[in-house]
């Protein structure tokens, strides 16, 4: 039990050592030490400063990036309603011009029916004359002017007439 029990002069050199231990501490090793952890606790705020600021930047990037993206969205619809508007302009006057130039050759091809029918009646007409002078002068055993040969023309056709 001489252990448990501590002398009085153990104590007062235990006091003192631990005292001068104190003081050589203070003087030589605090310093350094505290201006070590003081230089750490300043790297660590100026890290965690710029990591915020990397952070913020990295923020603004991906806003710039997502304004360029709904930008370049807008530009592409922009281009493609333009592209569809120009494709069915083209549609349009393609049909049109299709519409136009069908118009014209029906346009064409009915005059050019009538005027065939009118030549064709007109032949008609000039050989059922000629006919019916060739078989007036058989049977009448003389020659009818043009005028003569009209006037009976005139009245035989207006006798087929009256019949149907």
């Amino acid at each position: 039990m001489e252990l448990m029990t501590p002398e009085g002069g153990t104590i007062f050199w235990t006091a003192i050592t631990f005292l001068i231990l104190m003081f050589i501490l203070a003087k030589f090793a605090w310093k350094p030490i505290l201006q070590t952890l003081d230089e750490r606790e300043k790297r660590i705020k100026e890290s965690l400063d710029e990591a915020e600021k990397a952070r913020i930047e990295s923020e603004k990037t991906l806003e710039k990036q997502a304004e360029i993206i709904e930008a370049a969205k807008k530009d592409a619809q922009e281009i493609n309603a333009k592209t569809r508007k120009a494709a069915e302009d083209a549609k349009e006057e393609i049909v049109a011009n299709a519409q136009k130039e069908a118009e014209a050759i029906i346009s064409k091809a009915k005059k050019d029916i009538e005027l065939s029918r009118d030549k064709a009646m007109q032949d008609i007409r000039d050989l059922a004359v000629e006919l019916s002078m060739a078989a007036t002068q058989k049977l009448i055993g003389k020659s009818l002017d043009k005028n003569e040969h009209q006037s009976l023309i005139q009245d035989s056709l207006k006798k087929l007439g009256e019949m149907n």
